[in-house]
């Protein structure tokens, strides 16, 4: 049996989410504060024994005001009756609860926390302990559904109301009497929703594949359906400043408990321990140091009692349990190497959390039953490891998930257990804002692009490379080429793009034959995204009616501009109209494709825009190379001037003595200029960084886009 869906309704930032779980190991990623803890904690706490604690704060805040606000006027309207207590109570419960129906769907309550199971089997599991929980008869059908749900009962919160009733008719009578009763409001609602609080009650029903036809279970007897193991991330671990811990040692004392051997062993110990410490008087000893004098005084005093008090003696009991104390306090793991000893603090908790995570597999493993549903869970396992130590051991619990066929849950917020992990085993927990978050199910983004083959292959490679960092973002800005990177960096320090840099951003490296492919993911985990490319047009293009009859290269810009106007092959003109009438916003302003517009002056690549922009003349204009090379030494920026080139020889004319220097060409535009600095853009970008010129030759279309990602 294996679990295989997993629904939240109405627990704190999650108002109604699915996932799906896979066969070995199923993934769960998120940024802090994105409520994966949350999540598994809540998943733990039903699975396994004892109470699961629920509070009004679980539930989203949301549905709690919403609800405290349109029923606070109803317990006002109750208390100005002035009716004694049960009349009271009768009064609010039959206003909240709406007895002429059947079920709960038209009481005045907060929508139930709800968490749904699938349980998926097959031909060949034995579900002796399921078979009276499967609803559905048809045999194609091999899952069992449950639901856990938290919420009051017409009796509950009765008795609730009850207990509270005296607090709230004070807070009432305050209401009235205040000259300023807002703040008296808020207190009166905060005991309603503690009394709502405490109505909740806990209960589970198995039902069909709709979660229409339920029938009640007890707690107990679903969740001895399920084998459950749970490390949390406050796992105990020695360091060399605390190292009385000895979790490692324990858990070996713990693991070799399950082998056969050692428990012949242990169930022996008892006696042949007993033996000696009988023969050794032991028991006489300490009774003649401590009983004897004792018991002549209680004997004494209780003849004020009436002597019937019972004479004191000694015992010993040994059993496997104090056996098992004893060795957890002898034992120490240790290091062996090059014939030192070292302790099992020695490593460095990070090494110790590894050895600490693979103890509690092994012990788990041998107390799989086939009859349960077997998980484990192991939250951030990645604790106290640098990337290379999270990428080696990442891949060992893959691979040991999968070897031993251990279904589990891993919840994570690092990029290495991302990329080690399958695609379409990964779940992604994002916050929507500050009250909401939104599970992203990677199985139905992968089935989504399965059809396409080249989309497929590309994801497969680009999940690899840098598809963690989108994973975790806030935003993302897809980019061409390391200037882009270097410049966007530095200006994300400046004062006027402080909230954008406090923000997680995503850069991702792709070319201008690329980007649209990274569409999907844009739109499937609904990011804020900029793509800035170049518009591309010919090169050789160096005159104002050449560019204007240009069409761009850019498969990037052509892919969009098709999907959003329906119109092929555009001209730099169209280019330059759709994008000043806001048709490169894309996908209901989710995306925005920037690149080189009118007030770029012609220019088709990010350095011809910034020396146009920091000269003030297009990038056509063709300047005298002794000027270039001024206008290189004033400003201290690294680009490269040509040499003067010298025009083909006419064979016809007679050749000269001396060199004509009027014939060479001196005269260089912006493009030429940028050509000739193909090699050294690198330099080129750092030079303007390190001169402080980034503001003044910050290209307009860089400006918007990050002014447009920042809002």
């Amino acid at each position: 049996m294996l679990l295989k869906e997993i629904t939240i309704q109405n627990y704190r930032k999650f108002q109604g989410e699915f996932f799906s779980m896979a066969d070995e190991v199923t993934l769960l990623a998120g940024a802090n504060n994105s409520g994966k803890t949350s999540m598994i904690n809540l998943i733990g706490s039903i699975l396994q024994n004892g109470k699961t604690p629920f509070c009004i704060s679980d539930i989203p805040v949301q549905l709690s005001k919403k609800w405290v606000d349109k029923v606070c006027p109803i317990f006002i309207e109750c208390f100005e009756e002035n009716q004694d207590v049960l009349a009271t109570i009768e009064m609010i419960v039959n206003k909240l609860f709406d007895t002429n129906l059947p079920t709960s769907s038209g009481d005045l309550l907060i929508p139930a926390t709800s968490i749904r199971f699938r349980v998926d089997y097959n031909e060949s599991d034995d579900i002796r302990n399921f078979a009276d929980f499967i609803m559905d008869l048809n045999p194609d059908n091999k899952s069992v559904y449950f639901e856990h749900l938290f919420q009051p009962t017409k009796i509950s919160f009765s008795q609730a109301l009850e207990i509270n009733l005296k607090k709230l008719k004070d807070r009432f009578i305050k209401i009235n009497t205040s000259e300023d009763p807002t703040l008296k409001i808020e207190q009166f609602k905060e005991i309603i929703l503690s009394t709502y609080e405490a109505s909740i009650l806990e209960k589970c029903f198995f039902s069909d594949s709709d979660y229409t036809n339920k029938v009640e279970i007890e707690l107990s007897t679903f969740r001895r359906l399920f084998n459950y193991k749970y490390i949390n991330a406050g796992r105990s671990l020695d360091d060399q400043n605390n190292g009385n811990y000895r979790s490692l040692s324990k858990n070996m004392v713990e693991l070799a408990k399950h082998n056969e051997s050692f428990s012949t062993l242990l169930a022996d110990l008892p006696d042949k321990i007993l033996s000696p410490i009988q023969d050794a008087k032991i028991i006489d000893l300490v009774r003649d140091a401590s009983i004897k004098g004792l018991s002549e005084a209680v004997k004494t005093i209780a003849t004020a009692n009436g002597g019937n008090t019972a004479s004191m003696i000694l015992d010993i009991d040994i059993n496997e349990d104090t056996i098992t104390t004893l060795l957890n306090q002898i034992t120490n793991t240790k290091y062996k190497y090059e014939g030192y000893y070292l302790n099992e603090a020695s490593q460095g908790l990070g090494y110790s959390n590894m050895i600490y995570i693979l103890l509690q597999l092994e012990s788990y493993k041998r107390k799989i039953d086939p009859l349960l549903v077997n998980i484990f869970v192991v939250e951030e396992p990645e604790s106290h490891m640098h990337p290379q130590m999270q990428r080696i051991f990442g891949k060992y619990l893959n691979k040991y998930f999968f070897e031993k066929k251990i279904q589990g849950l891993i919840s994570t917020h690092s990029g290495e257990m991302v990329r080690l992990t399958e695609m379409k085993n990964l779940r992604v927990s994002r916050p929507l804002n500050h009250l909401a978050s939104k599970i992203y199910d990677f199985s139905s983004f992968k089935d989504s692009i399965s059809g396409d083959a080249t989309l497929d292959n590309f994801y497969n490679w680009f999940y690899e490379i840098g598809f963690s960092d989108i994973v975790f973002a806030d935003r993302v800005i897809l980019y061409e080429g390391d200037t882009e990177r270097l410049l966007i960096r530095k200006l994300l320090t400046l004062d006027k793009y402080e909230e954008l840099n406090q923000k997680y951003i995503a850069f991702v490296q792709v070319g201008g034959a690329y980007a649209h492919k990274y569409s999907e993911i844009i739109k499937f985990l609904n990011i804020k995204t900029l793509i800035l490319t170049d518009l591309d047009y010919k090169k050789d293009a160096d005159t104002v009616e050449a560019v204007i009859a240009s069409l761009t290269t850019n498969a990037t810009i052509n892919s969009y501009y098709l999907e959003s106007t329906g119109i092929d092959s555009p001209t730099v003109p169209n280019l330059y109209e759709w994008k000043e009438t806001g048709g490169n916003e894309l996908f209901g302003g989710l995306a925005l494709v920037n690149y080189q517009g009118k007030t770029e002056d012609y220019a088709r690549t990010l350095e011809e825009a910034m020396l146009a922009k920091h000269y003030g003349f297009n990038v056509l204009e063709r300047k005298n190379r002794d000027e270039w090379i001024q206008l290189r030494e004033n400003d201290k920026l690294k680009y490269t001037v040509p040499k003067p080139v010298k025009p083909k020889r006419d064979e016809s004319a007679p050749e000269t003595l001396e060199p004509d220097d009027s014939n060479l060409d001196q005269k260089y535009s912006i493009r030429e200029i940028v050509k000739h600095t193909e090699n050294g853009k690198t330099d080129f970008m750092y030079s303007v960084i390190l001169n402080g010129l980034i503001e003044k030759m910050l290209p307009d279309y860089i400006e918007e886009g990050l002014n447009w990602l920042q809002n």
